[in-house]
C-alpha cells in the first residue's frame, strides 16, 4: 500500500532498517519516551495522534497503557510493524496533514519538526496539527535544540532542514495560535542543571569527526550515536485555545 503522497517507499530507510539501534540506545529512547509522556501529562481514556513514530517506543508506551492510538507514518515497514502491535496509521508524509475525521487530546511530534523542509512547512503543519485538536488539546514537540548541536544537526540526518531551538518552536507556536506553552530541555532522559552539565560536555566530543573518518569503524559509529542521545533536545507543548 503506497503512502497518499505518491512518495518512495523507502523514505527514511536509513532509519528502519540500516541504521539498527543498541541496547543501551533503546534503553534512552524509552527513558526519553517515557519522560515525554509525564511531561504532557496524558490522561488515561484520552486519544493521541503521533506523527512521524518510528520504530513506536511512544507507541507502545500509549498502548500499553489502554490510551487510544492513531499514527502518521510514511515508511511502509515502521509503519506495518505498528499495525501489527494494535495501532492505527495512517501512511502518508507531512505536511499536509492528512485528512482526519476526528479530533485528539494530543498531537504529537518526536523528532520530526526539524524535518519540515522550511519555515512555511513547520507552520503549515502546525495550523494544522491545531485544527485536528480539541480546545485545550495539547501539541507536544521535542527537537533538538541547534544551540548545542551545531553541525551534528544536519550531519546526523539527511532530511534535517528546519532549524530548531527553545525559542524559535515557541514562536512557531505562538503564530499557529497556541497559548500556555511550556517547555524545558532533555539530555537524553535527563534534565535540569544536569542536563546542561552533560550537554555541555557531550558537544564536544570528537565522535562525529571520528565517524567520518573512519566510516567503517564500528566503534566510532556507536559512540557517535551515543553522542547524539545525549545532545540537548527542546521538549515543549502548547495549548488550543478552549
Amino acid at each position: 500500500m503506497a503512502n497518499q503522497n505518491n512518495e518512495p517507499d523507502t523514505f527514511f530507510d536509513h532509519f528502519s532498517r540500516e541504521d539498527k539501534p543498541t541496547k543501551m540506545g533503546m534503553w534512552l529512547v524509552k527513558a526519553l519516551s517515557r519522560r515525554i509522556f509525564r511531561y504532557a501529562e496524558i490522561a488515561s481514556g484520552t486519544n493521541i495522534l503521533e506523527i512521524g513514530p518510528g520504530r513506536g517506543v511512544f507507541a507502545d508506551i500509549c498502548l500499553e497503557k489502554g490510551i487510544e492510538y492513531c499514527a502518521v507514518e510514511p515508511n511502509q515497514q515502521m509503519a506495518a510493524s505498528l499495525e501489527k502491535r494494535g495501532a492505527n496509521v495512517i501512511r502518508a508524509m507531512v505536511p499536509p496533514l492528512p485528512a482526519i475525521d476526528k479530533e485528539f487530546d494530543a498531537v504529537v511530534m518526536l523528532a520530526v519538526m526539524e524535518h519540515m523542509n522550511s519555515m512555511q512547512d513547520a507552520l503549515q503543519i502546525t495550523r494544522q496539527i491545531r485544527e485536528v485538536l480539541k480546545p485545550r488539546g495539547k501539541f507536544v514537540i521535542c527537537s533538538p535544540d541547534y544551540l548545542n548541536w551545531r553541525h551534528n544537526f544536519f550531519n546526523c540526518d539527511f532530511s534535517h532542514n528546519y532549524v530548531t531551538t527553545r525559542r524559535r518552536l515557541k514562536q512557531l507556536l505562538v503564530n499557529a495560535g497556541f497559548e500556555n506553552i511550556k517547555s524545558c530541555y532533555l539530555s537524553g532522559p535527563l534534565t535540569g542543571f544536569v542536563c546542561f552539565l552533560v550537554t555541555a560536555l557531550v558537544s564536544h566530543l570528537p565522535f562525529g569527526l571520528l565517524n567520518g573518518l573512519f566510516p567503517g569503524n564500528k566503534v566510532f559509529y556507536k559512540l557517535y550515536k551515543i553522542q547524539l542521545t545525549f545532545l540537548r533536545k527542546v521538549l515543549i507543548l502548547g495549548e488550543k485555545p478552549g
